[in-house]
């Protein structure tokens, strides 16, 4: 596989699917005394909503569009409820923890959101490879 034969739509898919696994060696979470890593809070696990559009690009195949959305949305939705869930209370005052990792894979997954949308169809891969 040569990157520059690639689509526009395959090629913002793989560097999504880079930028997310990036992610999880910064800090999700930073609360001054305590700092974690993607790692540390399973973000990992999140990456599963990567595997079949990455796979799909590295086997030069199409994109199926509704399983891609789906893959896609539910990677933003379910990294904006991690968000969400790190607001926490200290002294009476309301912070959110999240840190830099985390909106790193929110990029990442909206990334892949357009990446999917613009994704060429079969006939313009096949013919992109043999050439």
């Amino acid at each position: 596989m040569e990157f520059k034969r690639l689509d526009g739509g395959s090629k913002i898919i793989f560097i999504a699917t880079i930028l997310a696994i990036v992610s999880l060696f910064f800090n999700w979470i930073d609360a001054g005394i305590v700092a974690l890593s993607g790692f540390q809070q399973q973000g990992y696990l999140l990456l599963i909503l990567f595997i079949y559009p990455f796979m799909q690009v590295i086997k030069l195949k199409p994109v199926n569009k509704v399983i891609g959305l789906v893959c896609s949305i539910l990677s933003i939705i379910s990294i904006l409820i991690f968000i969400m869930s790190k607001t926490v209370e200290i002294f009476g005052t309301t912070i959110n923890v999240a840190s830099t990792g985390m909106y790193l894979y929110l990029v990442a997954g909206i990334l892949l959101l357009i990446g999917v949308i613009r994704h060429s169809k079969k006939e313009e891969i096949v013919s992109a490879s043999q050439d």
